[in-house]
């Protein structure tokens, strides 16, 4: 499963609860951080998930997302699409007259084609998908419970009255 901590900011009694996303521990140090949503100025992501172990406001949680269905939805997004350009590139390249595909660019035209087409279909899954099983967070476990301000947590014995 793919976790994230968040701390649940607001909840409702349909079983939702909206959760702000810590920034994770490797994105300081992966080249597509200023790109992704981890990347935002805040470094923190909201989000909606289901609230099946009644996670209150002030928690700190896991939030999981199942990584099969995850994983076959990027399959879709990124192979697609790419297999769609190389059968365009092959079969425009043979029906052509079988020179290869530099020599006489209808395999070129055909990837193309093929590439926009895979694409396409990419999208219609992925919308068909998002309708019929969305991909849904769920809150799996409770970290820490409520976050208390440093004002009213109780003092820790040391003499220094919380300080």
């Amino acid at each position: 499963m793919a976790q994230t901590i968040g701390i649940v900011v607001e909840t409702s009694s349909d079983g939702w609860a909206t959760v702000v996303a810590e920034k994770g521990q490797g994105c300081s140090s992966c080249n597509a951080v200023s790109q992704c949503h981890g990347g935002s100025v805040s470094g923190k992501g909201k989000t909606s998930a289901l609230n099946r172990i009644g996670a209150r406001v002030g928690d700190r949680v896991i939030i999981s997302i199942d990584s099969g269905t995850l994983l076959s939805r990027l399959a879709v997004l990124y192979l697609l699409p790419v297999a769609m350009m190389l059968t365009g590139a092959l079969v425009g390249a043979s029906m052509h007259g079988g020179g290869g595909v530099v020599s006489n660019g209808h395999g070129i035209g055909y990837g193309l084609a093929g590439f926009v087409l895979g694409f396409a279909l990419s999208v219609a899954i992925s919308r068909f998908w998002s309708k019929v099983r969305p991909v849904t967070p769920v809150i799996s476990r409770i970290v820490t419970h409520r976050l208390r301000s440093p004002a009213t947590a109780p003092a820790s014995g040391c003499g220094c009255g919380g300080r």
